[in-house]
């Protein structure tokens, strides 16, 4: 009964945490853009496929359009990692210590933070990458119904983020080193399994098909355009990797995926199926992170089934017989882990490059006002359109405008928002939502953030417009300090995004 109350406390507070960041943290502008996407509902979106934008959507229609609103989708995400990793791990026969130990895990790893707040496609996959490895435990023993639901999952995963497509190299290796799931070839299961993954993912490729194959052009080739050989990459990788698992646990991982090795060699078959689906995406990325940039994210669903074997290597209590060194590791891991509770203070440190994520409702504010005082200058009401410098800051001012301002129904604006693709340069999905030769002729709002780092783009700017008039700094402070500054414009008879 002890055991089970503690296991239900630490459930508890993991739950409790995740939805405390949601609350309390500001909305990145990675988020703000696919919130972008769910007012533009589709099959599929440039960049990734939809599942994000769907889960976006279904919370802001609940809750709004601010970070519940948002992340909503992201919390259930979360919460169906902890408890698909308790179930999992007592499928594999883990301790109550092992259950404990992944729990433990949820409170001091920040990836497995991550995916139970900041809404972007790896939450979804994490999801339903663990519910994809439990139901295929599942299907092991020969269920019919367990495939279908299993290639339902996996089929999701896909619809979440594209690097599910380790899923099935995991389950090739299962299929063909455990005798239980190798003597199931012969039977419909793992057919049927496969073409219902096939048919969940059909949104994305009708979407691709009808567009010209650009989304998985984009994340093949186009991420390799530009490869070189370069060590660095891979080592910012592995220096990331140390601090988004947690120096303790990035290294008891080591310890634990050696235990794991040595098990897989015995033929311990839930020491292959951790192994099955982590190795091939850990191996294939650290390989790319050589050649092309490998974000520190990419890995989080290859580490879960690592971190599950971390949490049945340190259930086995064999290094925790080391008291002295056991608990010295443990009180280092919680307090990196207390260091998370502070991270809503982000909202007082400074933007440098990059995402942004606070004072937008300031800079928002007074873009309007230029807007309302510039249309109908020329006599004709509705011809401004606001845009900045990048999809990011774009993604940020589109949703500021509809919280604050914008009287429109949902996905639609009373004044358009546009990115880069102004000055004819790659927007992302963004060239999908609005054309600029439309605007031709308009004149439009420019708000720049950091603009003391962007002369390039102000210069690229001025000569798609007839003028261009500097007429508001605005500089956003918290607690005195200066967290972000952004310039506005007055650009006046848009010429076209080409020169």
């Amino acid at each position: 009964m002890l055991h089970r109350n503690l296991d239900g406390l630490l459930l508890w507070i993991n739950l409790g945490l995740g939805l405390y960041l949601a609350l309390a943290m500001p909305v990145f502008a990675q988020e703000s853009y696919y919130w972008c996407y769910s007012e533009h509902p589709d099959l599929s979106y440039y960049d990734h496929p939809p599942m994000v934008a769907w889960l976006i959507w279904v919370g802001t229609s609940l809750f709004g359009d601010g970070g519940m609103g948002i992340r909503f989708g992201t919390l259930l995400c979360g919460g169906t990692v902890l408890l698909s990793g308790l179930r999992l791990l007592t499928e594999f026969g883990g301790s109550p210590d092992a259950r404990r130990t992944w729990l433990g895990l949820g409170l001091v790893v920040p990836n497995l933070l991550v995916v139970r707040f900041l809404a972007n496609p790896d939450p979804p996959l994490c999801a339903f990458w663990m519910l994809t490895l439990l139901t295929l435990w599942k299907a092991r023993f020969g269920g019919l119904g367990w495939w279908i639901v299993a290639g339902f999952f996996a089929g999701c995963a896909l619809l979440s983020k594209y690097t599910a497509i380790f899923l099935a190299a995991g389950g090739v290796i299962v299929l063909l080193a455990d005798p239980l799931m190798r003597r199931q070839l012969l039977r419909p299961g793992p057919w049927l399994g496969l073409g219902v993954a096939v048919l969940t993912f059909l949104p994305v490729l009708l979407w691709n098909f009808s567009n010209d194959f650009e989304s998985f052009r984009f994340q093949t080739q186009g991420r390799w355009a530009d490869a070189e050989f370069g060590a660095h990459r891979f080592g910012q990788l592995i220096g990331g990797q140390l601090l988004v698992l947690n120096p303790v646990v990035a290294v008891g991982l080591v310890a634990s995926s050696c235990w794991l090795i040595c098990l897989g060699r015995r033929w311990d078959y839930r020491a292959i199926w951790m192994l099955a689906f982590s190795l091939p995406m850990v191996g294939f990325l650290l390989f790319s992170s050589v050649f092309v940039q490998v974000k520190i994210n990419w890995l989080i669903p290859a580490m879960l089934p690592l971190l599950l074997g971390l949490s049945l290597w340190w259930g086995e209590g064999r290094f925790r017989r080391r008291q002295v060194a056991a608990s010295r590791c443990t009180r280092v891991a919680i307090a990196f882990g207390l260091l998370q509770l502070l991270a809503p203070l982000i909202v007082l440190f400074p933007q440098g490059r990059g995402s942004t994520w606070t004072g937008w409702e300031e800079i928002t504010a007074r873009a309007k006002l230029w807007e309302e005082t510039l249309d109908g200058q020329d006599g004709i009401k509705g011809n401004v359109f606001f845009f900045a410098g990048n999809y990011k800051d774009t993604a940020q001012l589109m949703r500021n405008l509809r919280i604050g301002f914008a009287e429109a129904e949902p996905g639609e604006f009373v004044e358009p928002t546009l990115a880069q693709n102004v000055i004819g340069r790659p927007a992302l999905q963004f060239d999908h939502w609005e054309n600029p030769i439309d605007h031709v002729g308009h004149d439009a709002i420019f708000v720049l953030p950091r603009p003391d780092q962007r002369d390039d783009l102000l210069c690229a700017v001025r000569t798609r417009f007839s003028s261009l008039e500097h007429v508001e700094r605005v500089v956003v402070k918290r607690i005195g300090m200066i967290v972000l500054t952004a310039d506005l414009f007055v650009c006046r008879a848009y010429r076209g995004p080409d020169e």
